[in-house]
Formats: structure tokens, C-alpha cells, sequence
């Protein structure tokens, strides 16, 4: 059975107390904030290992913050915050983020761009999955894909930019998602790997400018796509965007719905797709009713 992590906290508050307190003529005054910062982490560990969330993570902080104002030592301290926030983040999500943005703070400040974007992806997943915060959810993503960008780490980089399309969407902010659905896609037509996804992008565009309801603005993308991508006019892709077009013009909600499904016969349309179109298509019933 490992060490009880109360007695390794009381010793760890005691190392930090005789650290702190009164002169020290014999200097090793940072041996024993090393001792006391090394006593938090091993209770810190205990507490973990019995599942102990919020206790491990309160211990963490303190070795951290030991490591930051009294050994000048932020590197550790960042490192003991990553710690932290996986511990919290099982059981308190919103001190992970806490802990975690000031580690990201940190790689930011020494450059470490990359160590960044990837702890700031972490963070965006805490935002969007555990804590259900969108907003803070989108702008998470889309600073971790401008700091892959920044790394020249462009398949990471269009990754988050894909994600940051994909949740703007969902919120309504078309004009946001389209944006990134239209830089990946650019980006991708000379890139042999990417190539082949190309359509999807151009056809995701797509419905969000359907979406956003000014048509014209769609034939006009649908131009330009076909400019970029001599090949997506030849699509299943392209032909789905062309037909669906002309079902909003002539505000035939039946031949939209129609034409989706002979879509989905061979292409299996995704939940994204599906919770887009059905905003689109009862819109079409709202013309309808308009004009009735």
C-alpha cells in the first residue's frame, strides 16, 4: 500500500514553513523549497492514486507554485500545471482550464509555439466536451490551429481550422465557417494527400452559404470552387450543391428532401451535414408559407 498522502501534505506544509520562516545564516534555503515542492508532488501522486481528483490537483498547484516564486523554475511549474489538469479534469473541469491556460501562458511567453497549440487543443476539447462552452470552445481551437500555422505544422494547422468550420457552424456563424472550410480547402488542391477531400470542404462551404440564405453569394462560391478544383464541376458533391440551389430558388422543400436522399443512397450524409440541411430545408417551408 503506498504512503498516505495527508501525512506527505503536513510534511510538505512543514518543509515549506521552515523554508519560509526566519534567517537563513547557512544558506539551503532552496533545498528545502525543493524539498517542500517535491513532498507536494508526491502527495499530489498519492492523492491520485486513490482517485483523490480534487486533492491531487490543489497539491500540484502548490509545487507549482512553489517552482514559480520561490525556485524560479517555470518550466517545472508549467510541467507540474499539465499535471494538475489532467487530475481535475475528471472530476472539475473549469480549474483544469484554470490551470492549463497558465501553462499554456508560459509556452507561449518562452516561444515554445508548438507545446502551445497542442496543451490549447486540450483545452478547447475541456471547453466543447466537458464544460459544454462553445464560444470558448471555438476561439480554443482556432488559436491552436493559428499556432500550429505559425510551426509550419499546416496538416495540424487545417485540423483545427477544420474543427473551428465545423463548430462555427453549428452556432449559426456561417460566414466564420466558411472562411476556414475555403482556406482548407485552397490550401489542400496541391497537396496529394489532402486533395481527395477537397470536394467535402467545398461542398460544407457550400451548404453553410445556403444556410446563411443569399443565394446569390452560393453561385458565386460554387464558381470560384470550380475554378480552383477544375475536377469538383465532375462531383456528386458539386451536382447535390447544384440541385439543392435550384429546390431553395423555386422553394420546392419536397425536391430538396428528394434530392438529399438520393444523395444519402450512396454517401452517407454525417450529423453535421443532416442538422445543416434540416435548417436549410425549413427554411424553405417558411418561403412557402410566406408566399401562401
Amino acid at each position: 500500500m503506498g504512503q498516505d498522502p495527508r501525512v506527505l501534505l503536513q510534511k510538505a506544509d512543514k518543509a515549506l514553513q521552515g523554508a519560509s520562516g526566519g534567517f537563513s545564516f547557512f544558506g539551503g534555503r532552496t533545498d528545502k523549497y525543493e524539498s517542500a515542492a517535491d513532498l507536494y508532488t508526491q502527495a499530489a501522486n498519492a492523492f491520485r492514486a486513490q482517485k483523490q481528483n480534487k486533492e491531487a490537483g490543489l497539491a500540484f498547484e502548490k509545487a507549482a507554485a512553489i517552482q514559480t516564486q520561490n525556485l524560479n523554475e517555470p518550466d517545472d511549474a508549467a510541467n507540474t500545471l499539465q499535471e494538475a489538469f489532467k487530475v481535475y479534469r475528471k472530476t472539475d473541469p473549469e480549474d483544469a482550464a484554470r490551470v492549463l491556460s497558465s501553462a499554456i501562458q508560459h509556452y507561449v511567453g518562452r516561444g515554445n509555439f508548438r507545446r502551445a497549440a497542442t496543451q490549447q487543443q486540450h483545452l478547447a476539447e475541456v471547453y466543447e466536451t466537458e464544460i459544454g462552452d462553445m464560444k470558448k470552445a471555438l476561439d480554443a481551437y482556432e488559436k491552436a490551429a493559428e499556432w500550429f500555422d505559425s510551426d509550419n505544422a499546416e496538416a495540424l494547422a487545417n485540423k483545427h481550422f477544420l474543427k473551428v468550420a465545423d463548430l462555427a457552424a453549428i452556432e449559426g456563424d456561417y460566414y466564420k465557417s466558411i472562411e476556414q472550410y475555403e482556406r482548407v480547402g485552397k490550401s489542400s488542391i496541391n497537396n496529394n494527400l489532402m486533395k481527395w477531400s477537397v470536394k467535402d470542404y467545398f461542398l460544407k462551404a457550400g451548404i453553410c452559404h445556403l444556410a446563411s440564405g443569399d443565394l446569390v453569394a452560393t453561385n458565386r462560391a460554387l464558381e470560384s470552387y470550380r475554378d480552383i478544383d477544375p475536377t469538383f464541376a465532375s462531383t456528386r458533391e458539386h451536382q447535390l450543391l447544384v440541385d439543392l440551389v435550384q429546390a431553395v430558388e423555386q422553394g420546392d422543400q419536397e425536391a430538396f428532401a428528394d434530392k438529399l436522399f438520393q444523395y444519402d443512397q450512396l454517401s452517407k450524409l454525417d450529423k453535421w451535414k443532416t442538422t445543416l440541411l434540416l435548417r436549410i430545408k425549413n427554411n424553405i417551408e417558411e418561403v412557402g408559407e410566406d408566399f401562401s
